[in-house]
């Protein structure tokens, strides 16, 4: 199936990431299409906040965004860039308001476990960020400005440029916002909340020949946002970053029986904390990444196919609440995929990794896909997967902890799919163990000075939901989670992880007009580890318009939370009632 035809494929359109399309079969893939994306221009938690059965947790409207996938924590839920994970090396998180849903061509959400490709922090789930390339289209520009509520401005220039062998695509972004919506407390509006973020990216691909092309990949993040007030006499804190990463890829494929694929990356992370926006002192925090990726598959017979992944990785962080520190690490993993007949086949992997600061465990994957008839299918894996501390796990200098040993997480997944025409169902039940769980507790010499130890062992399990149905002009989609988390030590529920989530979004087209509703339900979650506290469930409906001038022009406008609910995803967080965006596109 065609991603960008269809919201759901288990064999989606995979752009620019070798081993993501040759491996990974029995597991499942939401690709989110075109139409969905253009929905939901803004930032990325946004698009996939009513898409997906992710949860984000929220700082307020465009503040930090962390995730929760299948109940796990923000650091267990990898972002992939091109075929590289692009977690944040200080935190083990990625902060999803930084990214923009309409920077990237391809979208795809994989749930489920994925260290054997993409190593730490895979255990919740993967979302693979991807930009393709396109020959021989000539010179193509395109505007896109937009207005909302609360002073809110958003604006992309893209220029494409490609030859028969020469591809490039250059856009600069930025959105910024005053913020100032009213909130449900004595407040009385969003006080400290503005923003403001760039976007830079640059891809330039040569094709000497169908068998060997060579890209270079360039992102860049910049912005700085202000902290909203918990209470009127909170002194106002905000927070500066500074974020590139540029990677060059050579892709090369002599013949049907070899792919050879090579990733060279840098990644530079930087960001201030200010604890008061009015003085100049900050927490400073660096962290420079240099990565080596080698990926080969050799298809032995027919039915037969071997792959070998490595990556180097170097990595040197400092600042003035970090004690300044290198690490090095090396891995190697082995892929066999076999097609016993033509409705079963498998696929076992197993990798290990080195570091000079750590044991990693071993990990090892194994997947069965069996395709009785052509419009079922039942996929199992079992998996271990792992994620390693994060600079500020170990060289936080008030109270990172250098002894600190690497999590673990076994996983094991069973799905079904339904694959007709027009109706698509994809359910998942899964389970999964994370021992050696990394958490952050009150120092016991100090109850202000937090550190983090190996203490739990957590498990999550449930089940999920995904289909589509399109028929001519209507297409609809929906999502559904049921997730129980536990403690075992305190057999209490893990903080901010909803035993419920629903999504359905349904569009209609006529002529050149199309219209769409969202709907997003999320239930009840614990804001303490007793669960003594919580944040009440809440439904959310948007819906908008999209108009199509010509070819060249098009408007589109919507409205978000058009029932005006009070909701939070964080305590004292509050998010915005009824808003508006309106986006205009101009092709040239």
């Amino acid at each position: 199936m065609h991603a960008q035809n269809d919201t759901i494929s288990l064999q989606p359109l995979i752009l620019n990431d070798a081993f993501l399309t040759n491996h990974y079969k029995s597991q499942s893939i939401i690709a989110l299409n075109d139409s969905i994306i253009n929905q939901n221009p803004g930032q990325l938690t946004q698009l996939l906040q009513a898409e997906t059965p992710i949860y984000f947790k929220e700082n307020g409207r465009g503040m930090v965004s962390s995730p929760s996938f299948r109940g796990t924590l923000a650091s267990h839920t990898a972002v992939v860039w091109n075929g590289i994970n692009v977690n944040s090396s200080m935190n083990g998180q990625t902060d999803f308001n930084v990214f923009n849903s309409n920077s990237y061509d391809g979208i795809l959400i994989q749930p489920g476990g994925g260290s054997i490709g993409y190593g730490t922090g895979a255990i919740g789930g993967t979302i693979h960020l991807l930009n393709k390339f396109d020959y021989n289209k000539g010179l193509r520009q395109s505007v896109n400005l937009g207005y909302g509520s609360f002073d809110t401005w958003t604006g992309k220039y893209q220029l494409k440029y490609s030859s028969k062998k020469f591809s490039s695509s250059v856009d600069y972004s930025r959105n910024q916002s005053d913020n100032d919506y009213k909130v449900p407390n004595y407040l009385t509006y969003n006080r400290n909340a503005k923003y403001y973020f760039n976007a830079i990216n640059a891809n330039f691909g040569y094709r000497f020949n169908p068998k060997n092309e060579v890209k270079i990949y360039s992102m860049f993040n910049f912005g700085k946002r202000e902290f909203p007030l918990v209470d009127i006499n909170s002194t106002p804190n905000g927070y500066e970053n500074l974020d590139y990463r540029i990677m060059s890829e050579w892709n090369f494929k002599p013949n049907d029986k070899w792919l050879s694929e090579l990733k060279l990356a840098y990644i530079h992370e930087e960001n201030d904390f200010f604890t008061n926006i009015h003085q100049d002192f900050s927490t400073n925090l660096e962290v420079d990444n240099y990565i080596l990726k080698y990926y080969l598959k050799h298809q032995i017979t027919q039915n037969f196919q071997l792959a070998v992944l490595s990556e180097a990785l170097y990595s040197e962080g400092g600042g003035n609440n970090l004690k300044s520190s290198t690490r090095n690490s090396f891995n190697f993993a082995l892929i066999a995929t076999h097609q016993l007949f033509d409705f079963l086949s498998y696929e076992a992997s197993v990798r290990q990794d080195f570091s000079n600061k750590f044991n990693n465990p071993f990990i090892y994957a194994l997947g069965i896909n069996y395709r009785p008839i052509t419009v079922y299918q039942l996929r199992t894996n079992i998996s271990k997967n792992y994620r390693i501390p994060t600079y500020n796990d170990l060289f936080w200098r008030t109270g990172g902890n250098p002894d600190l040993k690497s999590e673990s997480a076994y996983q094991l997944e069973i799905g079904n799919d339904y694959l007709g025409q027009n109706l698509k169902i994809q359910s998942n039940l899964f389970y999964n163990k994370i021992d050696d769980m990394i958490q952050w507790i009150p120092s016991q010499n100090n109850s202000n000075i937090w550190t983090p130890i190996n203490i739990n062992q957590v498990k999550t399990y449930g089940f999920e939901l995904i289909g589509s149905y399109i028929y001519n002009a209507f297409r609809f989609n929906t999502t559904y989670s049921y997730i129980k988390t536990k403690d075992e030590k305190t057999g209490k529920e893990l903080m901010y992880s909803p035993n419920h989530k629903w999504t359905a979004s349904a569009q209609y087209t006529y002529k050149h007009l199309s219209a769409y509703i969202q709907n997003i339900y999320t239930g009840k979650v614990y804001t303490v580890t007793d669960e003594s506290a919580t944040l009440r469930d809440f439904w959310t409906t948007n819906i908008g318009l999209n108009y199509t001038i010509s070819s060249n022009y098009n408007v589109s406008f919507k409205v978000n939370n058009i029932f005006d609910q009070d909701y939070q995803t964080q305590e004292n967080r509050w998010q915005p009632g009824i808003n508006y965006n309106i986006q205009i596109q101009i092709k040239f």
